[in-house]
């Protein structure tokens, strides 16, 4: 590889994703990278960080952290209320931005984000890391023809009882939304991805908060995330505070004819569940991310009379490969965007679309009504 110019990165947000996901994927691309300094407004959580993480330089004030250094990327991992704000003072400080996910809860939100990146002639992608390895895989078999006409598809992850209990993401002022927010933005941008990126037409939706909200309700399914680890004691979780929807489920319809159904849950009273199932006229592909089987991916067609079922091999989808590498080959094909040149798998029309279906989602929820692409906020 040629000798590119090192990337100075900064990070804001010292929380549970930058220290499982973002901090650890920034080291590992080794004299690439230099992580140089970390912002949050919680001094316990910079303390608690360093006791994990080389970063030379942290700050209660992110504006003070980007005007005190020039950084080649910045990581906004903080909540999702504030993911524009951030990133537009990152752009305007000469930063290239890669986000968490969600970019923003509205359209005209990123709309926004994204003229900003125009103007400082910087690169904005999302935090869209789900579509990374096994996905890209899904996406070449359907390029290929396997399953022919793709026109329905079901994502869906049913934690019975799995409220994240640490930080802020119950708390609709900060997070915008629960389980759709938190995880079904990452399962809807892969299966945009993978199906080509339909435009959207409109969505059918409801949400509901009928557990989470209870004192007797059971949390937090992800373990325990307190003593001796790099993760953020959990300390401000209060039930009486939860404000977003325990459990989301709609239908999105889509230029092209397809239909997604989606089904997302924190806290329900069904078997969990997990993952992909993407229809066509040849073949169907089902992706069970809670199975456990070493190959979960399966086709089901049929061989001239006869059904078949063929499990696939895909070596990067297999039991135990998922050691988060969705965020370690984001990150690292981030710096070779920027580094090398090289072509940036995350379009901007991505970004809108799932944005879009997002918004559309939540405002159907809450008029209790079909919803159109046209009535979302970049449209009024």
């Amino acid at each position: 590889m040629s000798q590119a110019k090192q990337l100075k990165v900064g990070v804001i947000g010292a929380g549970f994703i930058a220290s499982t996901a973002h901090l650890p994927s920034i080291l590992k691309l080794g004299d690439r990278a230099e992580l140089t300094a970390i912002a949050d407004n919680r001094p316990e959580a910079l303390e608690h960080i360093k006791k994990y993480f080389p970063i030379p330089k942290t700050y209660t004030d992110p504006y003070e952290m980007l005007r005190e250094n020039k950084f080649d990327v910045v990581h906004i991992c903080t909540a999702n209320n504030t993911h524009k704000e951030f990133a537009i003072a990152a752009l305007r400080s000469g930063a290239n931005v890669l986000c968490e996910k969600p970019l923003a809860l509205t359209v005209k939100d990123a709309k926004e984000m994204f003229e900003e990146a125009d103007r400082a002639g910087k690169k904005l992608i999302a935090c869209q890391n789900n579509r990374m390895g096994p996905m890209q895989e899904v996406k070449k078999l359907i390029e290929d023809g396997v399953l022919g006409q793709v026109y329905y598809a079901e994502i869906e992850n049913i934690r019975r009882r799995g409220v994240p209990a640490w930080g802020r993401f119950h708390v609709k002022e900060d997070n915008g939304g629960g389980p759709l927010c938190d995880v079904g933005v990452h399962y809807l941008d892969a299966t945009l991805f993978a199906v080509g990126n339909p435009k959207l037409v409109s969505v059918s939706a409801s949400t509901f908060t009928k557990i989470a909200d209870r004192g007797d309700a059971s949390v937090d399914t992800m373990g325990a995330m307190t003593g001796d680890t790099p993760y953020l004691p959990r300390k401000d979780y209060d039930y009486h505070d939860f404000s977003v929807e325990d459990f989301a489920s709609g239908i999105a319809r889509f230029d092209n004819g397809m239909q997604i159904m989606l089904k997302f849950s924190w806290a329900l009273n069904l078997p969990r569940n997990d993952g992909y199932k993407i229809v066509g006229d040849k073949a169907g592909l089902v992706y069970d991310k809670s199975s456990g089987a070493q190959n979960p991916i399966t086709l089901y067609g049929a061989e001239g009379k006869h059904l078949s079922d063929e499990n696939l091999e895909i070596a990067i989808a297999k039991k135990g490969a998922m050691h988060d590498i969705g965020h370690e080959m984001l990150i690292h094909h981030f710096a070779d965007v920027l580094q090398n040149g090289e072509e940036c798998v995350i379009k901007r029309e991505e970004m809108l679309n799932v944005v879009a279906v997002m918004e559309a989602f939540y405002l159907s929820g809450q008029l209790g009504r079909e919803v159109t692409r046209e009535e979302l906020s970049d449209c009024r």
